[in-house]
């Protein structure tokens, strides 16, 4: 029955094992040198000098430090600072004059153009804006929709010829004589192209002859005031306009 007791001859063995390992070397343990250990000693022994942290003066002197820099970072913050926004001021009322300047511009530049128009309208040959008075007729004879449009808006022109000749026959400007001719030219193929395009309907219209006892009416007293030239001009006008004043063309 005693044979599960446990051996002592075992026990005993372990024990001396446990011993032997304990008392083994590592080989892989090296032993420090002397120098670090002299160099660790030292180190050990500055450890009572030194104390266990820095002396109540220096933290003091350094806490006295911090809280200065902490008061001026407060002052300078506080002076920079931007004043606190008060009630919007109200914004200032603008003159009635600076208020109406666009309008004002406006109807500057709507007289300037109207007066522009209304000159040059009335400009005569040998007027800056008389080119100009010239291509807007040509335009308005470019937009006629229809032949008998287009005679009745050459009549107009040939009326403004006419007027245009009595306007340079009370001057004494040079080249006067020059323009004079050209208009009553320009008189005599309006003139015509307006009253060819009447004739090729048969019959002349009210309108035609209205219009050639008009032209006879404003050419006719100029004679006396031209020279011989234009005066020859004038008479032949005269004759092409008479034979469309009697009922019978």
């Amino acid at each position: 029955m005693g044979w599960w007791r446990p051996s002592r001859r075992a026990s005993g063995g372990s024990k001396a094992r446990a011993r032997g390992v304990a008392g083994r070397r590592d080989p892989f343990r090296r032993e420090r040198p002397a120098r670090t250990r002299g160099a660790v000693a030292r180190l050990t022994g500055l450890r009572p000098r030194l104390g266990d942290g820095p002396r109540p003066e220096f933290r003091e002197r350094l806490r006295a430090e911090l809280m200065r820099a902490h008061a001026a970072e407060r002052t300078a913050g506080r002076h920079a600072a931007p004043p606190a926004a008060g009630p919007p001021r109200p914004r200032p009322r603008r003159s009635p004059l600076v208020r109406l300047r666009p309008l004002l511009v406006f109807c500057v530049l709507l007289a300037g153009m109207f007066g522009t128009g209304v000159r040059t309208y009335h400009s005569v040959p040998g007027e800056v804006l008389y080119p100009l008075k010239r291509l807007a007729e040509s335009t308005v004879l470019d937009l006629a929709y229809s032949e008998e449009e287009l005679a009745k808006r050459e009549m107009v022109a040939a009326r403004q010829r006419a007027a245009e000749t009595a306007s340079l026959v009370g001057t004494s400007a040079p080249g006067s004589r020059r323009l004079i001719a050209q208009t009553l030219d320009d008189m005599e193929s309006t003139t015509r192209s307006a009253l060819s395009r009447v004739a090729r309907r048969g019959q002349t219209s009210g309108d035609a002859r209205k219009f050639a006892r008009e032209q006879h009416n404003l050419v006719e007293p100029l004679l006396p005031k031209l020279d011989q030239e234009n005066r020859d001009k004038a008479n032949q006008y005269l004759s092409y306009i008479d034979s469309f004043t009697g009922s019978g063309r």
